[in-house]
């Protein structure tokens, strides 16, 4: 019963709505945010090497990983992020790029600002993305990626990790919605 619950488009649109509108909130620091990423622009040629641990992760091991059990579990089946029809394939989706692509402006930066002062944030960005529907396998891809932020971050500033982080979601954004297209 609690999971049907969890699993309801009331609930998915809920949520989704509560992730959107925290982004919302942060309408009026939007110009900042990108002058921010403007700050940061030298940082996006890295964007590609996160991207490329992903991609090869995705490529080389991910069918294998999925098939262990305890792995592939994810409480939604599918990143709430996408919007709350992710899981009806490209027209589920594209309504909700441009929200999405909003919220990356104001999360990423939060995401920079809050989770790369230390190893042992990264490793709760990681795994925080569990909370957002992503299978645990892909939380802990997303370690060696986020300590590469913590690097950028270390060595140039917040603004560079922000706008490589945010680079790196648009790449795997566009590659998503590549996919359903090809």
């Amino acid at each position: 019963m609690l999971e049907d619950f969890f699993q309801s488009d009331v609930f998915v649109i809920g949520y989704y709505i509560l992730t959107v509108g925290s982004s919302l909130l942060l309408i009026k620091e939007t110009k900042k945010r990108i002058i921010d990423l403007k700050k940061g622009i030298n940082s996006i040629k890295y964007a590609p090497i996160a991207f490329a641990i992903l991609f090869a992760y995705i490529i080389l091991a991910y069918n294998f990983v999925d098939t262990i059990p305890i792995l592939n579990w994810s409480w939604l089946g599918y990143n709430i992020a996408f919007g709350p029809f992710a899981n009806q394939g490209l027209w589920g989706i594209v309504p909700f790029i441009p929200l999405l692509v909003y919220m990356f402006i104001h999360i990423n930066y939060v995401e920079e600002l809050y989770f790369r002062k230390s190893k042992k944030m990264v490793v709760v960005w990681a795994l925080a993305h569990i909370a957002m529907g992503v299978k645990i396998h892909m939380a802990i891809v997303l370690l060696p990626i986020g300590f590469l932020f913590k690097y950028i971050y270390d060595k140039k500033g917040i603004n560079h990790a922000y706008a490589m982080h945010f680079a790196t979601n648009i790449l795997v954004v566009i590659t998503l919605f590549l996919s359903f297209i090809v």
